[in-house]
């Protein structure tokens, strides 16, 4: 086989669990996955593993990048929901703030009577 199949087998195999990370919300594990894929991906695309491929593999090698590509595109609709979600989550906490602010100032004592006259000692 190939070695940049093996190499685009892997690549797959750590996005499919970058994905699944991503999907339970546990984005350090994906980022590092991520970068993980990218090293690899570029080992398997660089001219020392494509050198002499035949024309047959040429069908598999693009048949792989294919599912490769359809799976970047998984992940980056993850990453996406995963964003408004997140951003859905702060906008509520940020009006829960206020929220809570407003009832501080309503909660707060008024002095009953305030006096008209100016202090002359300040």
């Amino acid at each position: 086989m190939h070695p940049a199949f093996l190499l685009l087998d892997k690549a797959l195999e750590l996005g499919r669990q970058e994905l699944a990370h991503l999907a339970a919300g546990e984005v350090e594990q994906a980022e590092a996955l991520a970068f993980g894929r990218d090293s690899i991906i570029s080992e398997a695309l660089s001219e020392d593993s494509l050198a002499s491929p035949v024309d047959q593999s040429l069908d598999e090698l693009l048949a792989k990048l294919i599912e490769l590509k359809e799976l970047q595109a998984r992940i980056i609709n993850e990453a996406d929901r995963l964003k408004q979600d997140i951003s859905l989550k702060l906008r509520r906490a940020d009006q829960e703030g206020k929220r809570h602010a407003g009832y501080g100032r309503a909660t707060r004592p008024t002095p009953l009577q305030q006096s008209r006259f100016i202090s002359q000692s300040s």
